[in-house]
Parts: C-alpha cells; sequence; structure tokens
C-alpha cells in the first residue's frame, strides 16, 4: 500500500498551496471515488425547495395554531341561570390555558337576559384540575344584593347548583375554553 504524503509550497503570489506528489495522483483519485448508488442517494437529499415549503408549512401551521388558540372554543352562548342538573362538557383535549366564564344580569321575572352589566371570570388549567369537582363561588360584582353563583368545575365540565336559582339575576350568557 502506498503512503499517501501531503506537501506545500508557496505560489507565485506568496500563498501557501497543498498538494499531492505525482506519483500518488492515482492513490489519491480512488479516495474519492464515489459509486453510482452513492451518487443516486445523494441526489434523492432534500433539495433547497423542498426544504423550503416544508419550512413554510411548519411556519403557517404555527400562526394558525397561535390565532386559533387565542379564540378559543365557545362551548355555551345564550342565558342560563345555572341551576342544579345544568351542566356543559367538553373535550379535555380542547383546553389549553383555562375558561372563560360570561355572565350577565338577567331579569328572572320574564326570562330574559339583559345586554349589560357583563361580568367575566377566567380559570386557569391548574385552577381547574386543582379544584376537580369541588364547588366555586364566584360573587357577582353587585355588593348591594351580595349575588353569587355556585358552580362545580372540572378541567372538562362545569355543572350548576340549587343555590343559582335563587339568584337568578345573572346568568351565564357564555363559556369559551381556551
Amino acid at each position: 500500500m502506498t503512503k499517501i504524503v501531503k506537501m506545500s509550497e508557496k505560489n507565485e503570489h506568496g500563498t501557501l498551496e497543498q498538494f499531492y506528489p505525482e506519483t500518488h495522483a492515482e492513490a489519491v483519485k480512488g479516495l474519492v471515488s464515489v459509486t453510482e448508488e452513492e451518487k443516486t442517494t445523494w441526489n434523492e437529499k432534500e433539495t433547497t425547495a423542498g426544504a423550503e415549503q416544508k419550512a413554510n408549512t411548519a411556519l403557517n401551521s404555527a400562526k394558525e395554531y397561535v390565532d386559533t388558540i387565542g379564540k378559543g372554543t365557545v362551548i355555551f352562548k345564550g342565558a342560563n341561570i345555572m341551576g342544579a342538573g345544568q351542566k356543559y362538557t367538553w373535550s379535555s383535549s380542547k383546553l389549553k390555558f383555562g375558561i372563560t366564564l360570561l355572565f350577565s344580569r338577567y331579569d328572572s321575572a320574564n326570562n330574559t337576559p339583559l345586554d349589560y352589566y357583563y361580568h367575566s371570570v377566567f380559570l386557569s388549567k391548574a385552577q381547574l384540575a386543582e379544584l376537580a369537582g369541588k364547588g366555586l363561588l364566584v360573587p357577582m360584582p353587585s355588593a348591594i344584593y351580595g349575588e353569587r353563583k355556585y358552580l362545580y368545575v372540572s378541567e372538562t365540565e362545569v355543572a350548576g347548583h340549587n343555590d343559582n336559582t335563587n339568584n337568578a339575576s345573572w346568568a351565564l350568557r357564555q363559556l369559551t375554553v381556551m
């Protein structure tokens, strides 16, 4: 076997260049030979256009995800005083951050939701996990009347309580899972 030696010399510009002596030229060529199979495999590697397309797809998917999570999923929209037996459920896969409960005043004498004096409550995913089926007292902002809603909450459900029929001047207007 021939020992391959690399040599160097200065060119006319004074720069040092490396070279292989002529006697070793065939041995050096043999070191860099590539089979047809290796060429085919290399040619099947990712192209710049293919890589760019994958990167753009990933970027658009990330943008869509960010746009979607901020909107949340509306589970309920209407007016419900959340008495005993009234509940809303959702898949745990929808819960990323928490839930928002939106309440407003309610005219119980006429069974009519009132479109003013809205009150929003956010419960984080961690709080829902901690409470998991326990009762939650949600005071309504009208301190004069001491009104409140009592709800059972978890990561997949909000359920009402009979006490809420006595506090019927407020209704749940929207439940959003985020």
